[in-house]
């Protein structure tokens, strides 16, 4: 028993007559009564008996009338249950974002919410890595990464975004690129202290040491990219951040900084699980994100 089937036999029974209830519909009449004649052996008994003057019901047609007004209010109102997420009217978007894009997409969240101001935002602040296992789990319907991370169980679209990382430091005598020795020979704090083997910046700087057979350890480590940099005014160590997120803190203005040599350059992209099963709202969330971070790529594109 299909929907459109109840529907039909309602009609014909409004109706009284096949014929007119099709012209009613705006479908053929062989086109109505195979549907009704399949609903009819789907419950096995005849609904209606025909004759010249009409349609009447059968004793099942009666008893089965109550039930199919109450199937097609209950369909109905399913339908309309879901219309509020369907328009992007109602709902909620649960969306990831890497520690510091917060900051850098600070604009995100109100044109979403100037655009949608009925649905529910949630964005998470987490690392990258984080982000990734949340959205794999189905905690998250997709975020915004820094690549590269396990890529198990996600979709991820092209790089819409890089910019380059540099070392901020106190020392105005230091005006030259860095190199990782260099680098090491400094005292360093970094952020994401918590998910330090997969962070991708560091992940970076892991392998530079490594081909050179130095030890990666930094002498400080904090979570996120503003204590790094807040350590990094006090003149205790310099940082390796993103140069988008030091400004969007107003930490260019107030620490000199250098590139790495070679440069570091970061790459973000937006995850999800399954595109196909995405909310309308996460939709609409993503293409901002898309456009916000296309923003962001033409003015810190790196050299």
């Amino acid at each position: 028993m299909t929907i459109l089937q109840v529907n039909y036999f309602l009609a014909a029974t409004a109706a009284g007559s096949l014929t007119q209830a099709a012209e009613e519909l705006g479908v053929s009449q062989p086109t109505l009564s195979e549907q009704i004649r399949k609903l009819e052996q789907g419950l096995g008994v005849a609904l209606f008996t025909r004759a010249k003057q009409g349609l009447t019901l059968t004793e099942a047609g009666q008893r089965f009338l109550p039930h199919a007004r109450k199937v097609a209010r209950d369909y109905e109102a399913a339908m309309e249950s879901v219309t509020g997420i369907r328009d992007r009217e109602e709902g909620t978007v649960a969306f990831g974002m890497f520690n510091s894009g917060q900051y850098v997409l600070s604009g995100l969240i109100p044109a979403f919410r100037t655009l949608h101001p009925n649905i529910h935002v949630r964005v998470v602040g987490w690392n990258s890595a984080q982000v990734a296992d949340q959205v794999r789990a189905g905690r998250l319907e997709a975020g915004v990464v820094a690549l590269p991370i396990d890529a198990r169980g996600l979709t991820i679209s092209d790089v819409l975004w890089s910019c380059e990382a540099a070392y901020f430091h106190t020392k105005p005598a230091l005006t030259e690129p860095v190199t990782i020795e260099g680098l090491l020979q400094r005292p360093l704090v970094l952020p994401d202290s918590g998910w330090a083997q997969n962070d991708p910046t560091r992940r970076q700087l892991s392998e530079r040491a490594q081909t050179l057979g130095i030890p990666f350890t930094p002498d400080i480590e904090v979570e996120t990219g503003s204590a790094a940099l807040s350590v990094a005014a006090s003149g205790t160590a310099g940082t390796v951040v993103s140069v988008p997120v030091a400004e969007a803190l107003g930490y260019t203005k107030k620490l000199n900084w250098v590139s790495l040599d070679p440069p570091l350059i970061e790459t973000f992209a937006i995850i999800s699980r399954d595109p196909a099963s995405l909310s309308p709202a996460t939709q609409a969330m993503i293409k901002l994100a898309e456009e916000h971070m296309r923003m962001l790529h033409r003015e810190y594109q790196p050299s």
